[in-house]
């Protein structure tokens, strides 16, 4: 982290204090936008964060987002609380990163689109995936909550750089891992603000 802010980079995601703010909320083109990102972890144990399968330390972990798929209530609470506290820094609109679904399968799973329209729900404005190595689908999804908003939701974006290649290794099965796209979205504001 420390690297990435010298070089004038930001990051979403971790934090080097747990006093930190868990998102950022930035100025682009007079326009604030909200921004966090969440991985998923699946440790059995709730007191454990484990992204990705990996076990962080006690110590670490209050560093990272992550999510554990049984426990989601405590994810679209601390979503709830997020937006909140972006919104009261100012955020008019809120994009969600998000390391979730099944590798390698070319369609989002059940449970991300159960947890992409309790974000849609709770006002998220866009929702960019990752993780499953491949494309997925994009969909535009209506809140249950308040008629008039919609959410962009991009399942995943596949791969930028990999050596997932089909033949480089064994249990990649075809060459949908070679796939990736660059996703730009834009957000406008009337001229009545």
């Amino acid at each position: 982290q420390q690297v990435i802010r010298e070089k004038g980079l930001l990051h979403l995601g971790t934090r080097e204090a747990e006093e930190d703010k868990e998102y950022l909320v930035q100025d682009i083109n007079g326009i604030k936008i909200g921004m966090v990102c969440y991985t998923y972890e699946d440790a059995a144990d709730p007191n454990t964060v484990a992204p990705n399968g990996i076990t962080m330390s006690n110590a670490d972990k209050g560093l990272i987002n992550a999510f554990n798929i049984k426990h989601l209530d405590t994810f679209y609470a601390e979503m709830e609380q997020h937006i909140a506290d972006m919104e009261s820094d100012g955020a008019e609109a809120v994009v969600l990163y998000i390391h979730w679904g099944e590798e390698y399968q070319t369609k989002q799973n059940s449970q991300q689109k159960k947890m992409a329209q309790a974000a849609c729900d709770l006002g998220v404005d866009v929702i960019v995936g990752g993780h499953p190595h491949v494309l997925q689908p994009m969909d535009l999804l209506e809140s249950t909550a308040d008629p008039n908003h919609k959410t962009v939701c991009l399942y995943s974006t596949g791969n930028a750089l990999s050596n997932q290649r089909l033949g480089n290794i064994s249990y990649v099965k075809t060459a949908h891992t070679e796939d990736g796209i660059l996703f730009s979205f834009s957000f406008a504001k009337y001229s009545d603000g």
